[in-house]
């Protein structure tokens, strides 16, 4: 009797497992979705919404994004953490919620290595040290030397703490042994507005935002924080050229899926993710705007990528001692 009940539970447990593997193959056969723990409209919504269309035609299934936004981006990223790990539900993913989230808060509602799985990095949003063209200065250099001999006048604008300009800036103020003074706008549209009315003298930006201004001449690009000069900016030199130590600074862009989602769908999806963002098309929609669109990685790769930006970023919060606590 007792040989019986165990060869039963050892078929009932064999039967489940076939089941399993027979419901992942055939993945997916039902929509999917996204989530965007941000915002409608600006840059990671933009994306996010080309890749699901992309997505949907790749897995001939639709791929609905839905935006949940909310307390730093933490609403939308726990839900997909909590999310059965069967890869219809994915996460529009970026440095914000993933990597500065984790460093700044000592208690998440979601734990990054633990629940979630980085499947893709997509695009690097670059940033760009912008200054009002009322400002006498150039190039990073000038702008230092200004701000030592007029202390009291260089404001710069923020978006709060918690991002990837603000960490800049205060990354800046070491580099050029200057200080300024923070002056908080609730966007990039109020913000970039005070820097060409010259209410703040600089921002440090994401450069699809400055870059039509910078283009039209109505800002001063002073100088890119990353390894090497913009296809977009290419007679603006990077801050190592400028003569100060080097940083690469931006943001990135991904999709994530909950952890322990099964190897192959994890190969499905990142197989239809890569043949969407090798499209020319899709690749020059997004640089034209200033974007760049990273070749497709490895888990290796795409681990390593992680553990360098956490490293960049952990340094500077740590020297500042910055807590969002």
């Amino acid at each position: 009797m007792k040989q019986s009940k165990i060869a039963w539970r050892a078929a009932l447990c064999a039967g489940a497992l076939l089941w399993a593997q027979l419901a992942s193959a055939a993945f997916p056969d039902r929509p999917i979705k996204l989530i965007v723990p941000y915002a409608s409209a600006g840059i990671t919504d933009n994306l996010a919404r080309a890749l699901a269309d992309g997505l949907g035609r790749e897995l001939k299934q639709p791929v609905v994004v839905e935006n949940r936004a909310g307390a730093g981006a933490m609403i939308g990223t726990a839900a997909v953490a909590r999310a059965p790990a069967d890869g219809y539900t994915l996460l529009m993913s970026t440095n914000g919620n993933l990597v500065l989230g984790p460093l700044l808060y000592k208690k998440l509602n979601y734990d990054v290595k633990r629940e979630l799985d980085v499947i893709g990095v997509v695009a690097e949003v670059p940033t760009v040290i912008v200054s009002s063209p009322q400002v006498p200065a150039t190039d990073l250099r000038q702008f230092g030397a200004y701000a030592k001999a007029h202390p009291d006048k260089i404001n710069y604008a923020s978006l709060g703490q918690g991002n990837v300009l603000f960490l800049v800036s205060k990354m800046l103020e070491t580099e050029l042994g200057i200080q300024m003074t923070e002056v908080p706008y609730k966007g990039s549209s109020p913000a970039l507005t005070a820097v060409l009315a010259n209410d703040v003298q600089m921002m440090v930006d994401v450069l699809p935002s400055s870059l039509p201004f910078i283009r039209a001449g109505k800002l001063n690009a002073l100088a890119v924080p990353g390894d090497s000069r913009l296809e977009s900016l290419p007679n603006v030199p990077t801050i190592a050229e400028a003569g100060y130590r080097p940083f690469h600074a931006a943001s990135w862009l991904g999709l994530s899926v909950p952890a322990n989602t099964p190897a192959n769908v994890v190969a499905t999806l990142q197989a239809a993710i890569h043949k969407v963002t090798e499209s020319p098309q899709f690749r020059q929609t997004f640089t034209t705007i200033g974007l760049v669109m990273l070749p497709p990685m490895s888990k290796p790769q795409i681990d390593s990528y992680l553990e360098a930006d956490r490293k960049r970023w952990g340094d500077i919060i740590q020297r500042h001692n910055i807590s969002l606590d």
